[in-house]
Protein backbone atom coordinates (compact mmCIF):
# COMPACT_ATOMS: atom_id res chain seq x y z
CA UNK A 1 0.00 0.00 0.00
CA UNK A 2 1.56 2.96 -1.00
CA UNK A 3 2.51 6.59 1.08
CA UNK A 4 -0.58 8.45 -0.54
CA UNK A 5 -3.39 6.11 0.52
CA UNK A 6 -2.15 5.97 3.67
CA UNK A 7 -2.21 9.55 4.17
CA UNK A 8 -5.55 9.72 2.51
CA UNK A 9 -6.93 7.36 4.64
CA UNK A 10 -5.88 8.86 7.87
CA UNK A 11 -7.55 12.31 6.33
CA UNK A 12 -10.42 10.27 6.22
CA UNK A 13 -10.92 8.88 9.35
CA UNK A 14 -10.29 12.89 11.16
CA UNK A 15 -13.74 13.53 9.51
CA UNK A 16 -15.43 15.75 12.46
CA UNK A 17 -18.79 13.63 11.76
CA UNK A 18 -17.63 10.28 11.83
CA UNK A 19 -15.99 11.03 15.39
CA UNK A 20 -19.08 12.76 16.16
CA UNK A 21 -21.90 9.52 15.09
CA UNK A 22 -19.19 7.46 17.21
CA UNK A 23 -19.32 9.38 20.14
CA UNK A 24 -23.45 9.77 20.20
CA UNK A 25 -23.58 5.68 19.92
CA UNK A 26 -20.76 5.32 22.38
CA UNK A 27 -23.52 7.15 24.76
CA UNK A 28 -26.54 5.07 24.05
CA UNK A 29 -28.28 2.43 26.62
CA UNK A 30 -26.83 -0.47 23.93
CA UNK A 31 -23.42 0.94 22.95
CA UNK A 32 -21.87 -2.50 21.97
CA UNK A 33 -25.06 -3.66 19.19
CA UNK A 34 -24.96 -0.16 17.59
CA UNK A 35 -21.71 0.44 17.16
CA UNK A 36 -21.27 -2.74 15.53
CA UNK A 37 -24.06 -2.22 13.10
CA UNK A 38 -22.82 1.02 12.08
CA UNK A 39 -18.72 -0.36 11.64
CA UNK A 40 -20.31 -2.86 9.77
CA UNK A 41 -22.50 -1.39 7.32
CA UNK A 42 -20.29 1.61 6.64
CA UNK A 43 -17.42 -0.56 5.96
CA UNK A 44 -19.34 -2.99 3.64
CA UNK A 45 -21.08 0.16 1.66
CA UNK A 46 -17.79 1.94 1.08
CA UNK A 47 -16.07 -1.14 0.60
CA UNK A 48 -18.42 -2.20 -1.99
CA UNK A 49 -18.10 1.19 -3.82
CA UNK A 50 -14.44 0.53 -4.00
CA UNK A 51 -14.42 -3.22 -5.17
CA UNK A 52 -17.06 -1.75 -8.08
CA UNK A 53 -14.45 0.38 -8.95
CA UNK A 54 -11.64 -1.73 -9.27
CA UNK A 55 -13.55 -4.88 -10.66
CA UNK A 56 -14.71 -2.13 -13.12
CA UNK A 57 -11.77 -1.17 -14.63
CA UNK A 58 -9.74 -4.55 -14.28
CA UNK A 59 -12.80 -5.85 -16.46
CA UNK A 60 -12.94 -2.73 -19.16
CA UNK A 61 -8.94 -3.82 -19.20
CA UNK A 62 -7.98 0.18 -18.25
CA UNK A 63 -4.24 0.71 -17.08
CA UNK A 64 -3.13 4.10 -17.00
CA UNK A 65 -0.47 3.60 -14.23
CA UNK A 66 2.40 5.92 -14.39
CA UNK A 67 1.10 7.78 -17.54
CA UNK A 68 0.25 11.37 -17.70
CA UNK A 69 -3.86 10.91 -16.96
CA UNK A 70 -3.10 9.82 -13.87
CA UNK A 71 -0.77 12.59 -12.91
CA UNK A 72 -3.57 14.69 -14.44
CA UNK A 73 -5.94 13.14 -12.27
CA UNK A 74 -3.79 14.23 -9.12
CA UNK A 75 -2.81 17.71 -10.15
CA UNK A 76 -6.55 18.52 -10.58
CA UNK A 77 -7.91 16.87 -7.71
CA UNK A 78 -4.92 18.39 -5.69
CA UNK A 79 -5.50 21.83 -6.69
CA UNK A 80 -9.48 21.28 -6.07
CA UNK A 81 -8.23 20.37 -2.52
CA UNK A 82 -5.89 23.55 -2.34
CA UNK A 83 -8.79 25.67 -3.50
CA UNK A 84 -11.01 24.46 -1.19
CA UNK A 85 -8.93 25.27 1.90
CA UNK A 86 -8.16 28.89 0.56
CA UNK A 87 -11.64 29.30 0.77
CA UNK A 88 -12.39 28.51 4.30
CA UNK A 89 -8.97 30.30 5.18
CA UNK A 90 -10.34 33.24 3.43
CA UNK A 91 -14.45 32.76 4.77
CA UNK A 92 -15.58 32.47 0.89
CA UNK A 93 -15.85 28.81 1.88
CA UNK A 94 -17.98 27.91 4.88
CA UNK A 95 -18.18 24.00 6.31
CA UNK A 96 -21.90 23.07 6.53
CA UNK A 97 -22.42 23.31 10.07
CA UNK A 98 -20.28 24.29 12.73
CA UNK A 99 -18.82 20.67 13.58
CA UNK A 100 -18.03 19.76 9.87
CA UNK A 101 -21.99 17.72 8.89
CA UNK A 102 -23.95 18.41 6.35
CA UNK A 103 -27.87 19.06 7.07
CA UNK A 104 -28.43 15.48 6.65
CA UNK A 105 -25.76 14.55 8.75
CA UNK A 106 -26.66 17.03 11.98
CA UNK A 107 -30.06 15.24 11.76
CA UNK A 108 -28.85 11.85 11.51
CA UNK A 109 -26.69 12.90 15.08
CA UNK A 110 -29.40 14.39 16.30
CA UNK A 111 -31.26 10.94 15.65
CA UNK A 112 -28.57 8.85 17.51
CA UNK A 113 -29.28 10.24 20.69
CA UNK A 114 -31.39 7.56 20.76
CA UNK A 115 -30.56 4.67 18.08
CA UNK A 116 -32.22 1.84 17.18
CA UNK A 117 -29.84 -0.53 14.80
CA UNK A 118 -31.35 0.32 11.86
CA UNK A 119 -30.03 3.93 12.76
CA UNK A 120 -26.68 3.20 13.52
CA UNK A 121 -26.24 1.51 10.09
CA UNK A 122 -27.72 4.08 7.96
CA UNK A 123 -25.46 6.30 9.87
CA UNK A 124 -22.57 4.26 9.28
CA UNK A 125 -23.32 5.01 5.19
CA UNK A 126 -23.81 8.40 5.62
CA UNK A 127 -21.18 9.52 7.39
CA UNK A 128 -18.87 7.08 4.58
CA UNK A 129 -20.18 8.44 1.57
CA UNK A 130 -16.99 8.36 -0.81
CA UNK A 131 -15.66 11.99 -0.83
CA UNK A 132 -12.66 14.02 -2.28
CA UNK A 133 -9.88 11.88 -0.80
CA UNK A 134 -11.75 8.24 -1.18
CA UNK A 135 -12.01 9.46 -4.79
CA UNK A 136 -8.36 10.10 -5.10
CA UNK A 137 -8.08 7.28 -3.45
CA UNK A 138 -9.79 5.02 -5.98
CA UNK A 139 -7.67 6.67 -8.82
CA UNK A 140 -4.25 5.46 -7.14
CA UNK A 141 -5.85 2.35 -6.45
CA UNK A 142 -7.10 1.81 -10.12
CA UNK A 143 -3.93 3.23 -11.67
CA UNK A 144 -1.07 1.10 -9.16
CA UNK A 145 -2.67 -2.02 -9.66
CA UNK A 146 -0.51 -5.19 -10.56
CA UNK A 147 -4.02 -7.55 -9.92
CA UNK A 148 -7.41 -7.65 -9.34
CA UNK A 149 -6.74 -9.08 -5.38
CA UNK A 150 -3.92 -6.33 -5.42
CA UNK A 151 -6.78 -3.75 -5.70
CA UNK A 152 -9.18 -5.39 -4.00
CA UNK A 153 -6.99 -5.75 -0.88
CA UNK A 154 -5.87 -1.43 -1.10
CA UNK A 155 -9.11 -0.86 -0.94
CA UNK A 156 -9.88 -3.20 2.17
CA UNK A 157 -6.72 -1.20 3.67
CA UNK A 158 -8.01 1.60 3.03
CA UNK A 159 -11.52 1.28 4.74
CA UNK A 160 -9.83 -0.43 7.89
CA UNK A 161 -7.81 2.59 8.43
CA UNK A 162 -10.90 4.83 7.48
CA UNK A 163 -12.96 2.83 10.33
CA UNK A 164 -10.14 2.92 12.77
CA UNK A 165 -11.63 5.13 15.44
CA UNK A 166 -14.73 3.64 15.61
CA UNK A 167 -13.41 0.01 15.76
CA UNK A 168 -10.82 1.11 18.41
CA UNK A 169 -13.99 2.50 20.37
CA UNK A 170 -15.43 -0.49 20.19
CA UNK A 171 -12.69 -2.62 21.39
CA UNK A 172 -11.82 -0.13 24.42
CA UNK A 173 -15.74 0.32 25.26
CA UNK A 174 -15.37 -3.70 25.89
CA UNK A 175 -12.33 -3.12 27.82
CA UNK A 176 -13.02 0.18 29.92
CA UNK A 177 -16.44 1.65 28.62
CA UNK A 178 -16.86 4.65 31.32
CA UNK A 179 -12.92 5.77 30.17
CA UNK A 180 -13.71 5.25 26.46
CA UNK A 181 -16.68 7.94 26.50
CA UNK A 182 -14.44 10.06 28.31
CA UNK A 183 -11.80 9.92 26.11
CA UNK A 184 -13.99 10.25 22.90
CA UNK A 185 -16.38 12.77 24.44
CA UNK A 186 -12.63 14.95 24.24
CA UNK A 187 -11.67 14.21 21.14
CA UNK A 188 -15.11 15.11 19.28
CA UNK A 189 -15.12 18.16 21.57
CA UNK A 190 -11.76 19.43 19.96
CA UNK A 191 -12.52 18.31 16.55
CA UNK A 192 -15.76 20.55 16.60
CA UNK A 193 -13.84 23.48 17.94
CA UNK A 194 -11.02 22.95 15.47
CA UNK A 195 -13.19 21.79 12.69
CA UNK A 196 -12.35 24.29 10.72
CA UNK A 197 -8.80 24.42 11.52
CA UNK A 198 -8.00 20.85 11.48
CA UNK A 199 -9.67 20.88 7.45
CA UNK A 200 -7.89 23.77 6.53
CA UNK A 201 -4.62 22.11 7.49
CA UNK A 202 -5.82 18.31 6.08
CA UNK A 203 -7.23 20.08 2.57
CA UNK A 204 -3.94 21.41 2.60
CA UNK A 205 -1.39 18.79 3.17
CA UNK A 206 -3.37 16.61 0.72
CA UNK A 207 -3.71 19.32 -1.84
CA UNK A 208 0.18 20.12 -1.96
CA UNK A 209 1.13 15.95 -1.95
CA UNK A 210 -0.92 15.84 -5.13
CA UNK A 211 -0.40 19.10 -6.72
CA UNK A 212 3.84 17.91 -6.26
CA UNK A 213 3.14 14.28 -7.37
CA UNK A 214 1.03 15.25 -10.28
CA UNK A 215 3.41 18.00 -11.36
CA UNK A 216 6.26 15.21 -11.41
CA UNK A 217 4.60 12.97 -12.94
CA UNK A 218 3.60 14.86 -16.30
CA UNK A 219 7.99 16.21 -16.03
CA UNK A 220 9.03 12.66 -15.69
Amino acid sequence: MSFELIVLAFASALRPAGLAATYALLSASHPRRVLIAYILAGFAFSTAIGVIVVVAFEGADIKYGGTAVESVIELVAGAAALGFAAGLASGLAQLPSRGGETRAESRMLVRLRHPSVGTAALAGVATHLPGLFYLVALNEIVAKRNSLADGIVAVLVFNAIWFAAAIVSVLYFMVRPGAARRALVRTTEWARAHSRGVTILLFTIVGIYLVVDGVVGLLD
